[in-house]
């Protein structure tokens, strides 16, 4: 059985499948009867809101609402949210311009220069300057720090 094939029997995502395989609990590309056994298991328990919220109160909040925040972004979007948000945060001194952002995530994760990325980069610095305004509101503190925009 493939991982497509266990993904449409199980009702589990191929991202959840691959974890499973780079956690070492499946073996190999081509699966066994003792990894479809324990994508099985795996199936049952996934998405159960009683170990969910068992495992997220371990979690401080705001890691819980960075969770949240980025669940249904790729890694390198929410390589380029975060990058902004430190970045803004820590005040760093000079403007962070997204061909620059575009650049790096080219760099990390082999992502070509593209219009639709550099859309999707303004997208995301967007999200990241109104998600750190609507903490500073929430929150009251630093209400006047202005955020530059490129």
């Amino acid at each position: 059985m493939t991982f497509e094939e266990a993904s449409e029997r199980f009702k589990l995502p191929l991202k959840v499948l691959f974890r499973l395989h780079g956690l070492g609990i499946v073996k190999g590309i081509i699966l066994t009867e003792a990894d479809a056994n324990a994508i099985e298991v795996v199936s049952r328990i996934y998405g159960d809101t009683v170990l969910l919220r068992s495992q997220i109160s371990r979690m401080s909040k705001s890691r819980r609402e960075n969770l949240i925040r980025t669940a249904e972004m790729a890694k390198w979007e929410r390589y380029v949210v975060n990058r902004y948000m430190t970045h803004i945060a820590e005040r760093s001194g000079g403007r962070l311009y997204v061909s620059q952002v575009a650049d790096e995530i080219g760099r990390y994760y082999g992502i070509a220069k593209s219009p639709p990325i550099i859309r999707r980069i303004y997208q995301l610095r967007k999200k990241a300057y109104k998600e750190l305004e609507r903490s500073l509101k929430s929150t009251g503190s630093c209400t006047a720090l202005r955020l530059r925009r490129d």
